[in-house]
């Protein structure tokens, strides 16, 4: 055998490099040994092959991907080596921002549980000015195929949205809420930091900026008492003419009729008696 040339299982020791990667490397032709003997048909490695090996380990430690460390192998020019490595560099900050948000996303994710799961929250009522929002919407509950509506109105923005932040919430019937029952009588979507411009204006709404009582409520197999939040809203003088309720937290399994809400009821004055 020639001076300079290394078998497999000397290559491996020499590199560091596992046999079975290496036969993975010369599978895929990302690097072939440069000489086979032709009496046995050994595959040895040479000097310039041990080069290229040093060249695809500082590679993967940039976890550039082997398609593009083979470019590189078969570039030789340092100018067009340099602008790969930079248009990788952009990929791997996309990447990195990504992967920031999806661990904020985890983060939001086991906060909003934890207020679920403490099961301790109180049926206080606060009032407070709330900012408009927009959110989608779907169709009425007199439509058998609300729920699908509101999916098939929701699609393209929830398949461009950088988070999985999000909540669900119910435009609640008033007259159900006064005997007890949780009545969704129409469905709506908002989205963290979303500008909604996949989504067609006649499935937005305004959610309006003013004042609101605000209150959590347990919801069990369609009812809850909402008693509080309307004794609240009489003894203090106002009346209301809308009421949301949004769910805490963002359930990752199938639906459950015993859950959490915080309901905000959109408040004005009573008419002054003549």
């Amino acid at each position: 055998m020639k001076e300079g040339y290394y078998l497999i299982g000397e290559v491996s020791k020499i590199t560091g490099i596992p046999k079975d990667t290496l036969h993975f490397y010369s599978k895929t032709g990302l690097l072939v040994p440069d000489y086979v003997d032709e009496c046995n048909q050994y595959r040895y490695y040479s000097r310039f092959n041990l080069w290229q090996l040093d060249i695809i380990t500082t590679c993967r430690k940039l976890s550039i991907p082997l398609e593009k460390v083979k470019q590189i192998l078969e570039l030789h020019d340092n100018a067009k080596i340099t602008q790969l490595l930079l248009d990788y560099r952009s990929e791997a900050l996309r990447l990195s921002r990504y992967y920031q948000q999806v661990a904020r996303d985890i983060s939001w994710y086991e906060q909003e549980n934890i207020r679920i799961s403490a099961g301790t929250l109180s049926d206080r009522v606060e009032k407070k000015w709330l900012e408009e929002e927009k959110f989608i919407t779907g169709a009425r509950k007199k439509d058998p195929d609300y729920h699908a509506n509101l999916q098939k109105a929701a699609k393209d923005e929830l398949r461009y949205a950088e988070t999985i932040q999000r909540k669900y919430g119910y435009f609640l019937d008033l007259e159900q809420m006064k005997n007890g029952i949780f009545f969704k009588d129409r469905e709506y979507l908002k989205i963290a930091d979303c500008s909604y411009t996949h989504v067609k204006p006649e499935s937005l709404y305004t959610f309006p900026a003013g004042e609101y009582a605000v209150c959590f409520v347990h919801i069990r197999d369609g009812a809850a008492d909402f008693g509080p939040l309307l004794r609240w809203i009489e003894e203090n003088g106002w009346e209301t003419d809308a009421v949301y309720a949004e769910e805490l937290g963002l359930q990752l399994f199938d639906y459950i009729d015993d859950f959490y809400c915080e309901v905000k009821a959109h408040l004005t004055r009573k008419p002054e008696l003549p």
